[in-house]
């Protein structure tokens, strides 16, 4: 059923929706909104507000906005909608509450802003200009105690242009606890001519209460007659995207790909630390290798994609049993290496048994349903004369030996690791 008439509304230059403020759901629109986004009306109706807007990002940010525009009524917000070819157009949204056959719904006017007259005739005023230099802008009059917000660092923290207040607290309230001190520092330090410019990276809350990383730009402008700083500007990017790939990088170099674990260069890193770390504290390290039994046949029976299925689940295995703090990684083929210090709060025996315990009990898909996969065991611990980590995997590899010696899917400790509980089937021997 049409909601709209279309004989009037059609012909307006703005898109118009109708909204189901309980879902985001568009339940009508005119001429100007499917046209807009390059799509036709029934398909625009398959839409919500969190499909075609570019700034709201999850329903309970849609419920916030809801409540407001309650509260504010008519409520103003700049965004972007997202046309039907993947591009993106500015918008200025005016959304009223409305009642339609007995229920609530949400009146939206969104005027596309890229195309204002005033723009064409170039009067763009100083907050568009510098949105083409950064997604944000700030100015801050400290004689005046006054913070403003550009729409665009609104919008890209997903509150309508009405809605933070003009004060340095709502700045200071969205910063990471963590981040604030070295921030508010920096600041500090550029407004006493210590610093030439203001610039910090540091993670700003949105709306949904999700953190986004920003790399924030500024310098004071203007002094008062006493020298003092009388204003600051800043522009804000959005780096979210940036850190979010960094840290996949990241995890890309320091990872091994089939198994998650640490790879062999950053775990060795990493246990050279420990190792150092526990030498300072007069701790020690406990070194846990483990290999898969009889992991060749695997490989020669089912094939390699089977056998690298068997090591990524064997990954996933130590990565749930290794307490926090410990150090796992992957040694190379089916051989892995864990570090632990006493302060893990996990003996090296117990977590070397849960492995090998779950790592039995797994059940396997076909071509392997009828098979048990188990592994073995070395552990050893640093003491007063070891010398370096690899002194340490040496003395656990030799424990290893032994175990596999003794007839594998065991724990075997090295002279200078204490006993841990009895072996299973102690008196059986069989070949390497």
């Amino acid at each position: 059923m049409d909601v709209f008439t279309p004989s009037l509304l059609d012909h307006l230059p703005d898109a118009v929706y109708l909204i189901d403020p309980d879902t985001s759901r568009i339940v009508d629109c005119n001429r100007a909104a499917h046209e807009d986004l390059l799509l036709e009306r029934h398909e625009v109706l398959e839409h919500s507000v969190l499909s075609l807007q570019t700034r709201v990002h999850g329903m309970p940010a849609w419920s916030e906005i809801a409540r407001v525009i309650r509260e504010q009524n008519p409520y103003r917000f700049i965004g972007g909608h997202r046309r039907a070819d993947g591009s993106e157009f500015p918008v200025e949204v005016i959304t009223t509450v409305t009642e339609h056959d007995g229920r609530e719904h949400f009146v939206s006017v969104a005027r596309d802003i890229s195309r204002r007259p005033e723009q064409v005739a170039c009067g763009m005023d100083r907050w568009d200009i510098l949105h083409d230099l950064a997604d944000g802008v700030w100015d801050w009059y400290p004689q005046e105690g006054r913070l403003v917000f550009s729409p665009g660092l609104h919008s890209l923290l997903g509150y309508g242009p009405d809605e933070m207040p003009e004060v340095i607290e709502t700045w200071k309230d969205n910063v990471h606890p963590d981040d604030l001190p070295v921030v508010l520092n920096t600041l500090q330090a550029h407004l006493e001519g210590e610093r030439d410019r203001f610039e910090a990276v540091y993670r700003l809350r949105n709306r949904n209460g999700h953190y986004i990383w920003v790399h924030d730009r500024g310098a004071v402008v203007e002094w008062d007659k006493a020298g003092r700083p009388a204003r600051v500007t800043g522009l804000v990017h959005d780096e979210t995207d940036a850190r979010a790939m960094e840290a996949r990088l990241q995890r890309m170099a320091d990872h091994d790909a089939l198994t998650g674990l640490l790879n062999r260069r950053s775990g060795m890193q990493r246990l050279e630390a420990m190792l150092e770390q526990a030498r300072e504290t007069g701790e020690s390290l406990a070194l846990v290798a483990l290999d898969v039994d009889h992991f060749k046949p695997i490989n020669d029976r089912f094939g390699h994609l089977v056998g690298d299925n068997v090591l990524a689940r064997v990954g996933r295995v130590i990565a749930e049993a290794v307490p926090d703090g410990a150090t796992a990684m992957r040694w190379g083929g089916e051989e892995f290496l864990v570090g632990i210090k006493a302060r893990h709060g996990m003996p090296a025996c117990e977590v070397a048994d849960t492995i090998r315990q779950r790592l039995a009990a797994l059940d396997w898909a076909p071509p392997m349903a009828d098979e048990t996969i188990t592994a073995s065991a070395g552990l050893t611990r640093s003491g007063p004369l070891t010398g370096s980590v690899n002194d340490l995997i040496a003395a656990a590899d030799r424990a290893l030996y032994q175990a596999k010696r003794r007839g594998r899917d065991r724990i075997a400790e090295s002279e200078t690791h204490p006993p841990c509980h009895p072996e299973p089937n102690t008196n059986e021997e069989a070949s390497a």
